[in-house]
């Protein structure tokens, strides 16, 4: 009885040990990636003293265009699109942005704008679809090719420069690995993008209002454009847990005095903070639990397990114990002399 206890602890201390490897060597690695059904929280960047140029139309109907000093908030919603992203090859994310920015004593909007992505649910960053598009005003969101890291930073970040979107320039530049920090009570790693000045395109009836009103005395003018983004990323999950992004932009007209029309530090809300920061930390404590806790429990269970199969099916028997009778031979039969 004591060996077949022995045989089936020491099966099942097998079957743990690999369960244990499966799960930390492949299915947790096979899981690294966002959900399909994650919606994340809206993200609020904030500045109590920025400059920016606003229009709106006065109280007598006169429209005006004027630079403005004020708080600026600057939000960000997502909707994923599940049925768009179910109908593509399953490692792609499909979101809505929503992005509008106003000011914070007014709450009056200074603009919006509507994005569709496709992001790769691994590393984050955009890939090809034809259904990309983005539009500034309620016109037909217009055909644009995302690319590089945006929302997201990949599963196991490394300590190296990635390439991040400008929505500026409508491309993505290098962003470089600055330091590992403790940010806002996360282990995080520090990357900064600087964008050095340089001119930024403009529609054509855009930059002719802003001259009209900015610099009337100017036939033409242009835009120039500067920005440093500093992200704090939580490196197992990817998670943004941390954002600053200092930018300016000048009118520049052909005569007289170039203008500035926004100029911003801009940072994560405390809500914000709170936000990503309990999404991280939940992140971080799964990968965690299902990465290292589980298997090794699973381990010990099963050397425990082998062990015991092993002395039990080892141990010698008791004394006393019924052995089978020995089959025995006839003594011979003398033969008569």
């Amino acid at each position: 009885m004591k060996r077949i206890i022995g045989t089936t602890l020491f099966g099942l201390g097998i079957l743990s040990l690999l369960l244990a490897i499966a799960l930390a060597w492949v299915v947790v690695p096979s899981q690294r990636k966002v959900p399909l059904d994650l919606v994340p929280p809206d993200v609020v960047v904030e500045d109590t003293s920025a400059s920016f140029v606003q229009a709106k139309v006065l109280p007598d109907g006169t429209p005006q265009v004027a630079v403005q000093s004020a708080g600026l908030r600057s939000a960000t919603g997502i909707k994923p699109d599940f049925a768009t992203a179910a109908q593509l090859d399953g490692d792609t994310l499909i979101w809505n942005v929503y992005h509008a920015t106003s000011r914070s004593d007014t709450n009056e909007m200074i603009n919006r704008s509507e994005s569709r992505v496709a992001l790769d649910r691994v590393s984050g960053a955009a890939v090809p679809w034809d259904g990309q598009c983005h539009t500034e005003t309620t016109a037909p969101c217009a055909p644009i090719s995302f690319a590089g890291q945006l929302y997201l930073f990949p599963f196991g970040t490394e300590k190296r420069a990635y390439q991040y979107w400008d929505s500026t320039l409508g491309k993505a530049l290098p962003i470089g690995y600055q330091a590992e920090e403790r940010f806002n009570g996360l282990a995080t790693y520090r990357f900064q993008q600087q964008v050095p000045e340089q001119p930024a395109e403009m529609d054509a009836e855009t930059l002719d209002g802003l001259l009209g009103f900015l610099a009337p005395e100017a036939a033409t003018g242009s835009i120039t454009y500067r920005a440093t983004r500093t992200l704090w990323v939580e490196p197992r999950t990817g998670a943004i847990v941390g954002y600053r992004e200092q930018q300016n932009r000048t009118l520049v007209p052909d005569t007289g005095t170039p203008v500035t029309i926004f100029d911003a530090d801009l940072q994560y809300d405390q809500a914000t903070l709170d936000a990503v920061r309990t999404e991280a930390q939940s992140g971080v404590a799964l990968l965690t639990l299902l990465g290292l806790w589980v298997p090794s429990g699973l381990a010990v269970l099963g050397l425990v397990l082998i062990a015991a199969g092993f002395l039990l099916s080892r141990s010698p028997r008791p004394r006393g114990e019924h052995r089978a009778d020995e089959t025995t031979r006839p003594l011979p039969t003398p033969v008569p002399s």
